[in-house]
C-alpha cells in the first residue's frame, strides 16, 4: 500500500549491518530522508540489533550503538509483535515444512515473523540479504502460498544491492 506515492519498507536485521559497513552510508541516509520511501521497524528486528555484543567495534565505533542509532534514525514507525503476526508466521512455517524446508523453527521463526509483520502491515517491500533462510525458495513459496490462501498481498523482496539502486533513482 502506497501512501501518496510513498513506498512502505521493512528492513531485515542484516540490512542495518550492511548500511553501517557501506562506504556510501552518508549518501544512503540522505537519499532515504529525502526520498519517497518510508522505513518501518519491528520489535523483532530491533531486539536482534540490541543482541549485538557490546564489546564489538567497527571503524572505531561501538557496533551495537551504531546499528541501533541507524535503526532509530531511519524508522518512522515501529510495530510490535502480536498474536496475528505470530499466527501468520506459524502458518508460513507449516507451509515451509510442507514444501521441504529443513531449517529448524527456532532458527527461522524470526524471519517468518518479519515477513508476517510486513504482510499484515501492508508493506510494499521487505529488504533482506538473508539467502540462507528468509529468501530461500521454499520460504518464498511458503509466503506466497499462505498469503494466496488468505487473500492477502505478499510484499516484494529486494536485496541490499537492489535497494541501493532503487533509492538512487
Amino acid at each position: 500500500m502506497e501512501l501518496g506515492g510513498m513506498k512502505k519498507l521493512l528492513l531485515d536485521t542484516n540490512i542495518y549491518g550492511l548500511m553501517v559497513a557501506d562506504s556510501e552510508r552518508k549518501d544512503i541516509h540522505e537519499q532515504l530522508h529525502q526520498g519517497s520511501l518510508l522505513i518501518f521497524g519491528f520489535d523483532v528486528v530491533r531486539k536482534e540489533l540490541r543482541d549485538t555484543p557490546k564489546n564489538i567495534s567497527f571503524q572505531g565505533k561501538d557496533l551495537r550503538i551504531d546499528l541501533l542509532s541507524v535503526y532509530d534514525d531511519l524508522v518512522k514507525k515501529s510495530y510490535s509483535i502480536n498474536d496475528q503476526i505470530i499466527g501468520l508466521a506459524e502458518n508460513y512455517f507449516l507451509a515451509y515444512r510442507e514444501l521441504g524446508g529443513s531449517i529448524a523453527k527456532t532458527k527461522i521463526l524470526n524471519d517468518f515473523l518479519i515477513v508476517a509483520c510486513a504482510t499484515l502491515k501492508q508493506m510494499d517491500i521487505v529488504v533482506s540479504d538473508d539467502a540462507h533462510s528468509l529468501l530461500t525458495e521454499n520460504a518464498l513459496r511458503a509466503y506466497r502460498l499462505t498469503n494466496e490462501i488468505r487473500k492477502i498481498k505478499t510484499p516484494n523482496f529486494l536485496t541490499y544491492l537492489k535497494f541501493k539502486e532503487m533509492i538512487k533513482t
